[in-house]
């Protein structure tokens, strides 16, 4: 006969309040270490984002892609100029002109930053002097026709830098310095293009209408710079010069040539490859000295006593 098997006693869920005890606290132990182990993964997690904006932050500095809005636009606009076709164009043409002007050859010049040369006094030679006359014979001259010192101011009415010259009345204030001593007399030489070439064009054409006018017109284009065409047509009929005339004269490109003469001439007797190319000229002796550049009247002062002093 099988023998019955009797139930062990044991804890079961049905007999033991312990138990019911003991799934709650094992439970309650589960959900606090869930709720430690999301926390600390939210931390971590938070951590390395606070590192990675950080990192981002520092290399703000190093990387234009990061830039304020405002300047990456001007960075995008200042590229898109630099790549144009236009631009492009506009450096050859400008290349080329050198070439044209002075012969250079772009692939074999060589660039020295010795500039002593052109700072000398140079002695000048019979075909100068015939120069230096002519142009006190032709063209508006600034001062006493017969002083001894003449200042032959190589500008373009472009230039920014000429027109601070003119603004700051340098070459009016050194002849001021030296009354009866000084005169000058203005040259083009073409830095930007076409358009400055039309400009000087015209003005040569107002010397020739009115040339009485001429300084003034200078004058005024310089105070009212930049401007363009119709602003100088403008300032020229307000001081006098027949409208009429002085269109067939740009219409013409009258003075085209002469402007590129100027130019060319100013650097091959002179050294002149700049605006403002200013050569003061000592008519007495026969020498001469180029200051490059916009400089302040102490410098010409200097300049012309030590050219009586030679």
């Amino acid at each position: 006969m099988a023998k019955k098997l009797e139930k062990a006693e044991s804890c079961s869920c049905e007999s033991c309040k312990c138990c019911w005890w003991g799934r709650i606290l094992g439970v309650s132990l589960s959900a606090l270490w869930l709720i430690i182990g999301v926390i600390t993964c939210l931390i971590a997690c938070g951590t390395l984002i606070v590192a990675q904006k950080s990192y981002e932050v520092s290399q703000a500095s190093y990387d234009f892609n990061v830039l304020s809005a405002g300047w990456q636009e001007t960075f995008n606009r200042m590229g898109k100029v630099y790549q144009s076709d236009a631009y492009i164009q506009y450096a050859k043409d400008q290349a080329e002109q050198a070439e044209a002007y002075f012969g250079l050859n772009w692939d074999t010049a060589v660039v020295t930053d010795d500039y002593e040369e052109s700072d000398a006094i140079v002695a000048w030679n019979d075909d100068i002097k015939a120069v230096v006359e002519n142009m006190l014979a032709s063209t508006p001259v600034r001062g006493d026709q017969n002083a001894r010192f003449t200042i032959v101011e190589y500008t373009e009415l472009l230039c920014p830098y000429c027109q601070r010259h003119s603004q700051e009345w340098t070459i009016n204030a050194v002849m001021e310095q030296f009354p009866g001593e000084v005169n000058s007399v203005s040259r083009h030489f073409i830095i930007h293009g076409d358009t400055a070439l039309q400009l000087a064009a015209t003005m040569e054409c107002i010397a020739e209408l009115k040339p009485e006018v001429y300084h003034e017109a200078f004058d005024q284009w310089f105070a009212a710079y930049p401007v363009d065409l119709e602003t100088l047509t403008n300032i020229a009929t307000g001081l006098g010069v027949d409208g009429s005339a002085l269109q067939s004269c740009i219409d013409e490109g009258r003075y085209v040539q002469a402007v590129n003469d100027m130019m060319s001439q100013g650097n091959t007797l002179f050294g002149v490859n700049g605006t403002p190319g200013n050569v003061i000229i000592d008519r007495e002796t026969g020498n001469y000295q180029l200051v490059s550049g916009a400089y302040p009247v102490e410098t010409f002062v200097e300049a012309i006593n030590s050219m009586k002093n030679a």
